[in-house]
């Protein structure tokens, strides 16, 4: 594996703090977003970071760059890496959306990998898009530690390729907290990869900034993983998808919290 990539899901944006659903509306990091962005890249300034992207929507590439400058760089944006279009849920809180289009928010909740905003992309749709556009980045930067900053679901839908989870079992996997961090290695010319870490959110944890979707959104977050330790969180997690694709997938490090909802 020659290639890693460092995927950080935005900080605090302005539609998590106000229950809205904000899949490409351009709204921006929160200021409780701002400190974790700098927490994570306080975590981040010892790893070597060649080149950063980040989808163009500003919760985003706000993060990112907060990343990125710790590293001298700027940060390349990318609209393959952009949240689902949520067609005409744009900008609706999550409570009217579960009443006005009542059929189509639980195939959301309850089918994740079969579900289609209206008027908007299908998750399907953007598995192919967000796993295309970084593939695309992976094999143009070969032998580089890239920098990666985009949303919940693109890494969600990420994380079923990255465990070999079938698309239709999206729903075993949680959404991971805001500014937490997951590395992937990657062989820029097969595209095989290994997780080396999944979720890391300790470094948000000890600051007291770890934020995450509400369970009216999921049925599955990080916060509903009950465990004792981080040993004992490595083996719910895998158990959790051993329980979807029937073999365990190794992670090096992944941290589960018990997190605020925001």
């Amino acid at each position: 594996m020659d290639t890693k990539i460092i995927v950080v899901r935005h900080a605090q944006g302005m539609g998590n703090l106000l229950g809205e659903f904000h899949g490409q509306y351009p709204s921006d990091i929160t200021e409780l977003g701002i400190k974790q962005a700098e927490c994570s890249a306080e975590f981040l300034k010892n790893y070597k970071i060649d080149i950063a992207y980040a989808s163009d929507i500003p919760r985003a590439y706000s993060t990112a760059r907060i990343i990125a400058q710790r590293h001298g760089l700027e940060v390349i944006k990318q609209e393959g890496l952009r949240e689902i279009f949520a067609g005409e849920w744009e900008q609706f809180r999550f409570d009217d959306i579960e009443q006005a289009y009542p059929k189509e928010y639980r195939i959301w909740r309850e089918d994740l990998g079969n579900a289609r905003c209206p008027g908007g992309e299908s998750v399907k749709e953007l598995q192919t898009r967000v796993s295309t556009t970084i593939e695309s980045i992976v094999k143009m930067n070969p032998g580089k530690n890239i920098l990666i900053g985009t949303h919940a679901t693109p890494i969600r839908v990420m994380a079923c390729i990255w465990h070999n989870v079938p698309l239709e079992k999206i729903t075993t996997l949680p959404w991971v907290p805001n500014a937490s961090v997951s590395i992937i290695n990657y062989d820029s010319e097969t595209l095989e990869h290994s997780i080396e870490s999944y979720a890391l959110c300790e470094h948000l944890l000890k600051e007291n900034l770890v934020t995450e979707l509400p369970t009216t959104i999921s049925l599955l977050t990080f916060s509903l993983l009950k465990r004792e330790s981080v040993g004992t969180a490595r083996q719910q997690y895998s158990q959790a998808i051993l329980n979807s694709v029937g073999f365990l997938v190794p992670v090096k490090r992944v941290f589960l919290y018990g997190c605020k909802q925001m």
